[in-house]
């Protein structure tokens, strides 16, 4: 049997069928890793794009807010902070919202809670007059409320969320009275209405004056007209 470099053609055969191996253990190695790397990029390429959408989506939100002019009292404010309008947004209370004092339009019975509003754009809120919490404690109407938002976007995006709304949390708060334009108009309302009734009542005073001056002029005016001046010699 011919030799080559001291080794039989089976022995080359067997080396070359282990250098075969190793160059296929080192091919599908590549394979695989090359695999992975692309599958990073393309999730790195599928979260840019997500963060970039999410920076660039509406963003609609239901919170309560107290009331700058007085804070016993609270509104229902659905807001968009994202940086796109908000089309055909629909939001759904669950137990509806009651009032402790309901007027002539349940707040179950509002139109933004019940029918789909047509658009909110950046930054802009709807709100309503929710309750008041000094009243609200002395009935038994639910705290908290479940809520459902459905939206899309301008490209046709759909975003359905869910969130609470816990009216409790805002138990025993404190806060600093904080005077606003409205307590100013107030204000300058009531000094008006309080230099109009002044005002009148010294008009009043004033009419009062003058007609007991003319009572007090009539019975000498006949004498004075009757009366004859002095004889001239």
């Amino acid at each position: 049997m011919e030799r080559f470099w001291g080794l039989s053609g089976i022995a080359w055969t067997a080396i070359y069928t282990l250098l075969t191996f190793g160059l296929l253990v080192v091919a599908v190695w590549a394979a695989v890793y090359a695999k992975r790397q692309w599958e990073v990029a393309q999730q790195g390429l599928v979260d840019v794009r997500r963060a970039e959408m999410e920076t660039t989506r509406p963003f609609v939100i239901v919170q309560v807010e107290h009331l700058r002019s007085d804070r016993r009292a609270f509104d229902l404010v659905v807001r968009n902070i994202g940086r796109r309008p908000a089309f055909d947004v629909t939001v759904k209370l669950t137990p509806p919202p009651q009032r402790s004092r309901e007027d002539s339009t349940p707040m179950s019975e509002l139109r933004m809670l019940n029918e789909p509003i047509s658009m909110i754009a950046p930054g802009q809120d709807l709100r309503t007059l929710w309750d008041d919490h000094a009243d609200r404690h002395s009935t038994d109407l639910p705290w908290r409320h479940a809520v459902a938002l459905s939206y899309r976007d301008s490209l046709g995006n759909r975003f359905d969320e869910e969130a609470v709304l816990d009216l409790a949390a805002m138990c025993g708060i404190q806060w600093q009275t904080e005077l606003t334009i409205h307590d100013a108009a107030k204000s300058l309302g009531e000094m008006t209405a309080q230099m109009k009734r002044a005002v009148s009542a010294q008009e009043t005073a004033l009419r009062g004056l003058i007609e007991r001056q003319n009572r007090a002029l009539e019975p000498r005016r006949p004498e004075a007209e009757g009366g004859s001046g002095p004889d001239v010699q």
